[in-house]
């Protein structure tokens, strides 16, 4: 086994600190794992992971080309909204998925099933 040197500075923007942790007598026949932590930690907190479905619709267009660009811009949309709303950075994933794209009267649609995953805080 390894025995480890663990140097521990700590800079405060108040005090000009530096701080060394020197690890002695610690075992070496068995792992040995050393946390250092400073401040309090609230391990009270839970998350749950949630996951959901949307449906993407671009605007219709004439020509299929056109139609998948205005999806494009309907799925870029749907990212900055949905980022936007995520002030504590609990996306895990999103995607806008594939677009299937159909013509009605003259008129070129794409829609795509969008999905999310979300870490939520519980309370």
């Amino acid at each position: 086994m390894k025995l480890f040197f663990i140097t521990l500075f700590v800079t405060s923007a108040a005090f000009a600190q530096s701080a060394s942790v020197k690890i002695k007598d610690v075992p070496t026949d068995k792992n040995t794992t050393i946390e250092i932590k400073k401040g309090t930690s609230d391990s009270s907190i839970k998350y749950e992971i949630t996951q959901g479905e949307d449906e993407i619709q671009g605007d219709s267009a004439p020509l299929l080309k056109q139609a998948r660009l205005n999806w494009k811009k309907a799925c870029a949309d749907w990212k900055s909204e949905f980022k936007e709303l995520n002030k504590e950075n609990s996306i895990l994933s999103m995607s806008c998925g594939t677009p299937a794209c159909q013509t009605q009267t003259m008129e070129t649609i794409c829609t795509s099933k969008a999905t999310y995953k979300l870490k939520v805080k519980m309370n």
